[in-house]
């Protein structure tokens, strides 16, 4: 049975179909993505307050940090477990919320206090990159504002 391999691989080895074969199944499992938990919220959003009140969801691939005119930017941590967003504080208090994925573009989270439906923004400056460096977090801080007065003149 030894020798039966052994003259099985040599016969493989000196073939160039045994090696294209190998080579396309090697990138193709490389390229898979085999992650069940794809980050849906990843991004930029914004939403409304029961009270008309504008503010932004900045989401990272570990944070969430809700901005909000009168309170500022707030970072939680959060994980997404297949359908349900666990965000938690530095207290340790979590809030499970379940998310309604409408489309690419918006989605909804739901927990038993409230409802709420976020908007996919697309903005030029990001808020991650932008708290590296303070002249840019300025101008970050502007384009929010100017984005709060025009959202709740509107309401």
């Amino acid at each position: 049975m030894k020798i039966r391999l052994q003259l099985l691989f040599k016969n493989l080895l000196f073939k160039p179909n045994f090696w294209v074969i190998g080579i396309v199944t090697a990138f193709t499992f490389s390229a898979c993505n085999f992650s069940n938990t794809k980050n849906r919220i990843q991004g930029n959003w914004y939403g409304f307050e029961e009270d008309s009140t504008y503010y932004e969801l900045y989401v990272s691939d570990s944070l969430i940090v809700l901005h909000h005119h009168e309170i500022g930017p707030i970072g939680y941590d959060y994980r997404v477990e297949e359908n349900l967003l666990v965000v938690s504080n530095e207290a340790g208090i979590e809030r499970i919320w379940r998310i309604s994925e409408e489309n690419n573009d918006a989605f909804t989270l739901t927990d038993s206090l409230e409802s709420i439906r976020y908007n996919r923004m697309e903005i030029p400056k990001d808020f991650f990159l932008s708290i590296r460096d303070s002249l840019s977090y300025s101008e970050f801080k502007k384009e929010f504002l100017k984005r709060f007065s025009k959202r709740n003149k509107s309401k």
